[in-house]
């Protein structure tokens, strides 16, 4: 028969067999397929659609301005389509983000939480306090790179639905803005006619070339307000949610091991020499 500390040792060892068995035959299937991550995939794809009308309507603003007569609109024209640099770069972590939810769950339950099973079953066997911590640290960054997008979609969508309206009614007076630039403009009519015609399609008034600037920059300003919406929202957002997973898990399993502090090591030292001279004495030796 097995002797208690081998059983105990062989229970614990099964477990981390169990758990490894389960996340890759039963949570790499199971979990793509919840709601929960099922919607966070549709939030990113909508928020990836709305920076692509986004970019839509900015291009076509910018295009509709740098028609007026002269030069005086360039610069705005110009600030507009710089835009597009931002859309980019949010785009691209948007398709990160993408990836994550598609292949980061399948990858951190079917290779690293084994492999962290692993570890773990390594340091139930040889109790070097190393492995440990590589286990849990290893486990931990699987849990918190899985859920991080579908916790960040789930948080965005509960304290940022304002911010979200804000930017949509943003891209709507965008769109609107240059449709009725093209509308004024596209029956050739002259420039007096043009900004009487235009009065009347933005319902206020536009007597001049200066009137119809101060909109458009009160629209180039709202863009930039909705930008850094999408930053905060599609960027930071998901940062700051990995690193607050990441230390509730740290937290949780309780992952930080206590080193020896000088003094122990410095007590350590006469106890071992002392347990050294007791065995020369016992022999009838010398101490060198």
């Amino acid at each position: 028969m097995l002797s208690t500390k081998h059983a105990a040792l062989a229970i614990k060892l099964l477990s981390l067999a169990l758990i490894a068995a389960l996340s890759f035959f039963v949570a790499t299937a199971a979990l793509p397929e919840t709601n929960f991550v099922k919607d966070s995939l549709k939030s990113v794809e909508e928020s990836g659609d709305t920076v692509m009308r986004f970019s839509a309507a900015t291009l076509s603003a910018s295009l509709a301005i740098s028609a007026l007569p002269d030069d005086f609109a360039t610069p705005l024209a110009d600030s507009l389509a710089d835009m597009n640099l931002y859309f980019v770069a949010i785009l691209v972590v948007l398709f990160l983000e993408k990836i994550l939810i598609r292949y980061g769950i399948k990858a951190a339950f079917a290779l690293l939480i084994p492999a962290a099973c692993l570890i773990g079953g390594l340091f139930v066997v040889t109790r070097r306090n190393l492995l440990k911590s590589l286990a849990i640290r290893l486990c931990v960054l699987a849990l918190a790179a899985a859920f991080v997008v579908p916790c960040s979609t789930s948080l965005t969508g509960v304290v940022a639905s304002d911010l979200t309206a804000y930017v949509n009614d943003t891209i709507a007076e965008t769109e609107g803005g240059s449709g009725k630039l093209h509308e004024a403009m596209e029956d050739g009519a002259e420039e007096k006619g043009m900004f009487e015609k235009l009065s009347d399609l933005f319902q206020t008034a536009i007597r001049d070339i200066s009137d119809l600037m101060l909109h458009f920059q009160n629209t180039i300003r709202k863009c930039m307000n909705s930008i850094a919406i999408l930053i905060l929202t599609n960027c930071l957002m998901p940062l700051l949610t990995f690193f607050v997973l990441k230390w509730i898990l740290r937290e949780l399993f309780q992952i930080a091991a206590p080193l020896p502090s000088a003094g122990e090591r410095h007590d350590a030292a006469p106890d071992a020499d002392s347990r050294f001279d007791s065995e020369l004495v016992s022999m009838g030796g010398k101490r060198p």
